[in-house]
């Protein structure tokens, strides 16, 4: 390379660096969001469309959630780390009560428009405590394209299990 070369190379550098490190600088958008689902709502859910989150034979099991979202956000993707917990209820009996809780992460890939056309869950979806234990009815991790359905899915959730909290709360 010749000394002219080499010394515009060297000066235009600093120039290229300066407008290179903002592009690579600038990170994710950061926000948290959070919400609630109330067993009043669950209860005029089910009232109105028969919403449940599953049955127990003489009564369907009702649920209440308080959810927490951080939110990182990237032009192709969005990740949320996505805490909750809340409660199963019987239908039979809103008095009695088990609680519920979860803890994963949700990836949704986005196209060049912004709009979500896939999405990736991994962590732990469900758990319930009965009896001071806290047992996994739902762990794992799974895939969805929007337009082709799912990719893989490894989640774990027990009958057994899901027997236990209609045995809790009848």
């Amino acid at each position: 390379m010749s000394p002219t070369r080499s010394a515009v190379t060297l000066a235009l550098l600093p120039l290229a660096l300066a407008v290179a490190a903002p592009a690579s600088a600038s990170g994710p958008e950061h926000f948290e969001t959070s919400f609630s689902y109330t067993l009043a709502d669950a209860v005029a859910d089910y009232q109105a469309f028969g919403d449940n989150a599953g049955s127990c034979g003489d009564f369907v099991l009702l649920v209440d959630f308080d959810v927490q979202r951080s939110v990182a956000r990237w032009p192709d993707r969005e990740v949320r780390h996505v805490h909750y917990i809340g409660h199963f209820y019987s239908s039979a009996d809103t008095s009695r009560s088990i609680v519920r809780g979860g803890d994963f992460n949700l990836t949704l890939s986005l196209d060049s428009s912004g709009a979500p056309y896939a999405v990736t869950r991994s962590g732990l979806f469900e758990y319930v405590e009965i009896d001071n234990r806290r047992l996994v009815t739902h762990v794992g991790h799974d895939e969805l394209d929007f337009a082709t359905g799912p990719i893989s899915a490894t989640p774990k959730a027990g009958d057994a299990v899901r027997q236990a909290v209609c045995e809790a709360l009848d």
